[in-house]
């Protein structure tokens, strides 16, 4: 078995000893002719390990879902109110859960779930309709043909998170979602990092190369794996790995393809969409020096995270180059977050930290915070705002606890050279 290093010439040595790495070679994804055939692979593993496997009545704290609602995501980017009765959102690869926190967050939108299996979409269901959440439509479907089903610039949002990479026709994937993104909207995307992933690749090679397929066989070699070997290492730093539809996840997925930052790019690049922003942890809010940051640690292969983003149409730049002309020179107006009104009387009068959804810790909210925050349950004019009051409600519009719009229409010319 050419390719493992050091003294461990054999996969089953080096799966319960090796603290080396795998040769470049066994890090990458074996690419899958047949798509069709890849397909029906994808969906018969999640048929059988629906992903996540969270308990029926896992819940997720209201506040925590502020970063998934439509109205402040379509601010953000575009400078306007939305009404979210009119918005419509696409969950492209919905798995087992996503469906229910969309929900939450954006209760008045009709929202879209789409996924490969019919054992994810029967499971999203019932977390959602346990939590009496009913704006959910749950459908049956293959991203890639995804305009037969909806024809084209159908929705607002579409959030495909941890989807593409098992995708053997990727750019086919990205191509489908610039199709399906109404002028403005806009794409939240996670795909798996070559450096961060590298050793849980490994591990699939060498498991593939000793023919293990079943989750029970990679629990036992998991119990004799010395401790500090990178096998072992892999499942104790994955959450997911305590149950078996994660393990099978990890490990047995059909098709998990990884990425440079480079390749990525390409890829979005070619399907004429642009990244606006990274959101994974520890991202920088300038596109530029993050993807200069993001390349030096490929470099310097201590990159830890995957790849998390939004993205946009590139013929949508000027619409948003306008925007972020309007609000460094014009009037806006701050309000508050739906989420976060919806949800404000109900936090605790001790500080208390949202979960971390836009790649930093959020700012804590105080006593006085919250009070600071009920006077924008009413749009404010920026202008208005008290200067001691500024620095703190930057950081909130930073958070996206608030929400910034523009004052009066926005004029923008779709054919300013950027």
């Amino acid at each position: 078995m050419v390719g493992f290093a050091g003294p461990y010439r054999n996969g089953l040595q080096w799966l319960l000893h090796g603290a080396e790495e795998l040769t470049l070679s066994f890090t990458q994804e074996t690419p899958m002719r047949n798509i069709s055939a890849a397909l029906t692979l994808v969906k018969a593993h999640y048929e059988k390990y629906v992903y996540p496997d969270f308990p029926r009545l896992a819940s997720v704290r209201g506040c925590d879902t502020y970063a998934l609602n439509l109205e402040a995501l379509w601010a953000r980017f575009n400078g306007e109110r939305l009404d979210p009765h009119e918005g419509r959102i696409l969950l492209a690869g919905c798995g087992s859960f996503s469906p229910y926190p969309t929900a939450v967050a954006n209760w008045k939108t009709p929202i879209t779930a789409l996924d490969l299996s019919a054992a994810n979409l029967d499971r999203a269901r019932q977390h959602t309709w346990l939590r009496l959440h009913f704006n959910v439509d749950f459908i049956g479907g293959d991203l890639t043909r995804a305009t037969e089903q909806f024809g084209e610039q159908a929705f607002h949002f579409i959030d495909c998170y941890g989807v593409i990479h098992h995708i053997p026709d990727d750019l086919a994937a990205l191509r489908t979602l610039h199709a399906l993104l109404k002028p403005g909207a806009f794409a939240r995307i996670m795909v798996y990092s070559r450096c961060a992933r590298r050793s849980i690749q490994a591990v699939r090679r060498a498991l593939r190369l000793l023919e293990i397929q079943n989750v029970r066989e990679i629990r036992t070699l998991c119990r004799k794996a010395r401790p500090g070997s990178r096998f072992r290492e892999c499942v104790d730093a994955a959450p997911e790995a305590a149950f078996d539809s994660g393990l099978a996840d990890l490990f047995l997925h059909p098709y998990a393809k990884t990425y440079l930052l480079m390749e990525l790019l390409a890829k979005l690049d070619q399907a004429n969409l642009e990244p606006l922003g990274f959101i994974h942890p520890s991202a920088l809010p300038d596109l530029d020096t993050e993807i200069a940051r993001l390349r030096n640690l490929e470099i310097a292969r201590t990159l830890t995270t995957n790849f998390i983003l939004f993205a946009g149409r590139k013929e949508d730049a000027p619409r948003r180059w306008a925007w972020k002309s309007f609000k460094a020179e014009q009037e806006t107006w701050i309000s508050l977050n739906p989420v976060i009104k919806k949800f404000l009387p109900f936090l605790p009068l001790i500080p208390m930290k949202l979960a971390p959804r836009l790649g930093f810790a959020n700012p804590p909210i105080d006593l006085s915070g919250k009070r600071l925050l009920a006077r924008f349950k009413t749009p404010v004019a920026k202008s208005a705002i008290e200067p001691g009051h500024l620095k703190t409600v930057e950081k909130y519009l930073h958070a996206l606890f608030l929400i910034e719009t523009a004052s009066e229409p926005i004029a923008w010319n779709a054919s300013i050279p950027l």
